[in-house]
């Protein structure tokens, strides 16, 4: 006759609820992702690998994207950019160090992090054309669109 263990249905519940929150984050990073004409797609924002990572806004506007991204502390000597066809990628890294002394006491604290990640594009862009600007604190990066990609308008007359 088994052995009755008053716990086993709290792990059972566990791992349900467990299950049950793995589905629906993984519904929500396939609902928002960018549109990428077969690409790979770009994962939910708050999804566990970007975390400590700048976010990242993406505008579409009729001949270019605009990208642009918060990286508070960043020194513009500290960030790498570098674009393909259809991707960029972004890193960086932000030091910070305080140091006081006093006659009494001594006070010092250091922070360091450092990111990088590449984001599909949903369109080719063209990289010779890439312009950037990067002011107080906010980096922003414009795209132009390569000719396939822009949306071509064709006017129909009515007979």
């Amino acid at each position: 006759m088994p052995r009755w263990d008053p716990f086993r249905k709290f792990a059972r519940m566990e791992r349900d609820i467990r299950k049950m929150f793995d589905d629906f984050w993984a519904g929500r990073a396939r609902r928002e992702a960018l549109p990428g004409s077969g690409r790979a797609q770009l994962p939910a924002e708050r999804d566990e690998a970007l975390v400590g990572t700048p976010t990242v806004d993406i505008v579409d506007k009729k001949d270019k994207l605009v990208l642009r991204s918060e990286m508070p502390g960043a020194k513009k000597d500290n960030i790498r950019i570098s674009v393909e066809e259809d991707s960029i990628h972004i890193s960086g890294k932000v030091e910070w160090e305080e140091e006081e002394k006093k006659e009494d006491y001594y006070y010092s604290e250091r922070a360091y992090s450092a990111w990088e990640r590449t984001i599909p594009l949903p369109v080719q862009i063209k990289p010779d054309d890439v312009k950037t600007t990067y002011k107080n604190g906010v980096l922003e990066v414009t795209l132009p669109k390569a000719e396939e990609a822009k949306a071509k308008v064709k006017e129909i007359k009515i007979e």
